[in-house]
C-alpha cells in the first residue's frame, strides 16, 4: 500500500484537481480525498498508519480545519500538515504555525502547493 496524503476540502473541484497533481507529480503517493471532517476521521480510523500528510481546509462547517489539526497534533504530533484558508481570522495562522502546520492562502498556485508538499515529504523520503 502506498503512503497516503489525505486532502480534506469541501470545494469538490479543487481536491480532485489536488489529488491528480498528486498522481502526477507524487505516483509514489496515494492521494484520499474527502469533503467533510467526518469522513476525514472515518478515512484515518480504517488507515492502517497515519498519513504522510494532511491538507485541510480551514473553513468546513460548524467545526474547522484548524480544530482537526489541533486534533490530529495530539495524535500524530511530527505529522506534516497544510492548512487552506482563503479568509481566517489574523490568529488562525499562528495557531496552525505553532502545530508545525504549513498555512497556505485561497487562492494558490498548484505549482506552489506541490512544491510545499513536497519539501514536506522529503524529510520522510530521506
Amino acid at each position: 500500500m502506498k503512503p497516503v496524503i489525505l486532502l480534506v476540502d469541501d470545494e469538490r473541484d479543487l481536491i480532485e484537481v489536488l489529488r491528480d497533481a498528486i498522481g502526477i507529480a507524487l505516483p509514489d503517493y496515494e492521494a484520499v480525498v474527502t469533503t467533510s471532517l467526518d469522513d476525514a476521521e472515518a478515512v484515518l480510523a480504517r488507515l492502517e498508519s497515519h498519513p504522510s500528510l494532511v491538507c485541510v481546509d480551514h473553513k468546513l462547517g460548524e467545526r474547522t480545519g484548524l480544530e482537526f489539526l489541533e486534533a490530529l497534533s495530539q495524535r500524530f504530533p511530527a505529522m506534516p500538515k497544510i492548512l487552506f484558508t482563503g479568509q481566517a481570522p489574523p490568529d488562525v495562522e499562528a495557531r496552525a504555525q505553532a502545530l508545525g502546520a504549513k498555512v497556505l492562502w485561497k487562492p494558490f498556485g498548484l505549482s506552489t502547493w506541490i512544491g510545499e508538499v513536497r519539501q514536506m515529504l522529503e524529510p520522510a523520503a530521506a
